[in-house]
């Protein structure tokens, strides 16, 4: 489904967009390590990019709804990846938009799995 972001926004209450975003998006795992971790962080950086906005989000004050974020000012994302280097580039991409963003692998998570969540919390405006 690809539903252009003024109308997802609409779904939101008072049309505002969303305090909460949470992507548990995987890939079909192949079992080829890197590309499977490749294929983990493009849809991760598609849900930074759909809570966000592009990169220059902040740059361009013209932009239409399409192509702004979902997420409200102060909200929250949550990202599931698969681990690899992929994933710092990520973080490093979150930090200056969010107050707080950090790493959790919860207790109930096998050892031998690769799955791991970037918590965002308090988007910046």
């Amino acid at each position: 489904m690809n539903l252009p972001r003024d109308q997802v926004r609409a779904l939101s209450p008072q049309c505002k967009g969303f305090s909460v975003i949470l992507s548990d998006m995987c890939p079909l795992v192949s079992g080829i390590t890197t590309k499977d971790a490749a294929l983990s962080a493009e849809l991760g950086l598609q849900a930074l990019d759909l809570a966000v906005g592009g990169p220059g989000r902040d740059s361009d004050k013209n932009r239409s709804l399409d192509e702004e974020g979902l997420l409200q000012p102060g909200g929250h994302l949550v990202i599931k990846l698969l681990e690899s280097e992929d994933t710092q580039e990520i973080s490093r991409i979150c930090k200056p938009l969010f107050r707080k963003a950090s790493w959790l692998r919860p207790k109930a998570t096998r050892s031998s799995s690769r799955e791991i969540y970037l918590i965002c919390q308090g988007l910046r405006s």
